[in-house]
């Protein structure tokens, strides 16, 4: 995370004073009241936005770069099922190979379903595809490798392919909790050592005042 998110500020930094206007797109005869995702290309560059549709199946969004150059137009499902998976209690030194997912709506028609692994801040720790399927409630897929999972909640998010050929329609959700492997604080700073530009002295610790030798560090306004 340290190495990650002191790009991520530049980027910001790069990006919004030169912020380009939102300009009102309207895209018609889709699925009516519907969540969309819209991708343009535009000079070799891909945007992304998200839209709704009205109730006359015209999607309404903001974009960035304009209203044309739209390259792809993909219905979002998202069926919020609180899903089960068993084991529901994760031992990260040695976990268990596989995980039994269990609810409804899985479906293989068009491909396995996607089952991805969330941590409590919402960021991606593993995405596997299922291996087995049984009926439409219940799915068999492996645990992918968690050797940099600490403990915590974690949420397991079942996707299915759709007819057009992504991953847009979510299932739902499933709670695990996982063991056995904390985040330390080696100088007490408040600061975890996997996020402390340098775990081991309590005065230096944020990348925006503790460690200006680090090339990948920026100047924090």
């Amino acid at each position: 995370m340290k190495k990650i998110l002191p790009l991520l500020l530049l980027s910001f930094a790069l990006i919004v004073p030169g912020c380009s206007p939102l300009t009102g797109c309207q895209l018609s005869g889709y699925v009516p009241n519907s969540k969309y995702q819209i991708t343009v290309i535009k000079d070799g560059k891909t945007y992304i936005y998200l839209g709704d549709s009205n109730s006359g199946g015209t999607i309404n969004y903001l974009s960035t770069v304009g209203c044309g150059n739209v390259s792809m137009v993909i219905r979002l499902i998202k069926s919020n099922l609180s899903l089960s998976a068993s084991p529901s209690s994760i031992y990260l030194p040695s976990p268990a190979s596989t995980v039994t997912i269990t609810g409804d709506l899985f479906d293989q028609t068009y491909g396995m379903p996607r089952v991805e692994y969330f941590d409590s801040n919402g960021y991606l720790v593993g995405s596997v595809y299922a291996t087995s399927v049984s009926g439409s409630t219940s799915l068999t897929a492996s645990v992918p490798d968690l050797s940099s999972a600490y403990s915590g909640s974690y949420q397991i998010q079942v996707t299915n392919m759709t007819s057009q050929g992504y991953y847009a329609h979510t299932v739902g959700i499933a709670n695990v909790s996982a063991y056995g492997r904390d985040r330390y604080d080696s100088d007490g700073d408040g600061y975890y050592d996997d996020e402390d530009c340098d775990p081991y002295d309590p005065y230096r610790n944020t990348w925006c005042g503790g460690c200006p030798e680090d090339p990948t560090a920026i100047i924090c306004p």
